[in-house]
């Protein structure tokens, strides 16, 4: 058996905009955020669905049904689901992101998180971010790679072999994907909003084809 999963992030939130931390804390879509989603349903409107998932969060729930009004599936509304969450940032969510990297980062040589990530990994990144919340709330790399494991064991345990399956998920979470599956594209600095990532899901492996694609999707 084998399977196509479109992966979309969301629409760009006012919290994105703001560049704030925004895991499990949900923001509206701003203007862009809404023609994120029209403009990613029209790059995928001639995939013929047989599924469509989404975090539980209302941002990608909000993508999800803007996709699916450009496609021609019948398909209406995403089915949300937890395993599809993006990471909790604890102690952190709605900080000033610039501010966060800074605090948590500088000691350890990175002002960004993709210099973080640049020098120590995205694992280690994680756990730091984790262990630095003084209320020890936010996920740890261990937290957040079950969850992405339950969400590909989902999708297979529901699909069947030619289906086209469409999941709106979150820019972090899609690092994690990226980080694991595809070690020859970079994780950073990270899917856009809107951008389509694809996989080819099998009954022993993940394949991602391509990341960040706001043009010519196949």
């Amino acid at each position: 058996m084998s399977f196509n999963v479109y992966m979309v992030r969301h629409g760009q939130t006012y919290l994105n905009l703001y560049h704030r931390m925004q895991g499990w804390s949900d923001a509206p879509l701003t203007e862009k955020g809404l023609a994120d989603g029209t403009h990613a349903g029209e790059l995928l409107s001639a995939v013929p669905f047989t599924a469509a998932y989404s975090s539980d969060l209302a941002r990608t729930q909000a993508t999800g049904k803007l996709i699916l009004a450009e496609n021609g599936s019948g398909i209406t509304a995403t089915t949300p689901c937890q395993e599809f969450r993006e990471q909790f940032f604890g102690y952190w969510e709605g900080y000033d992101d610039g501010l966060l990297w800074h605090q948590v980062g500088s000691p350890r040589g990175g002002n960004s998180y993709n210099e973080l990530i640049e020098k120590y990994g995205l694992q280690e990144t994680t756990d730091l971010v984790a262990a630095a919340d003084q209320y020890h709330h936010a996920e740890t790399y261990a937290d957040i790679w079950t969850r992405i494991q339950a969400g590909i064991q989902l999708l297979r345990d529901n699909s069947q072999d030619g289906d086209n399956v469409l999941v709106v998920t979150h820019g972090t979470y899609l690092r994690h994907v990226l980080d694991h599956y595809a070690t020859d594209l970079p994780t950073q600095p990270g899917p856009r909003n809107g951008s389509v990532t694809k996989l080819v899901i099998d009954d022993a492996t993940v394949t991602v084809k391509y990341s960040d694609r706001l043009t010519s999707i196949d």
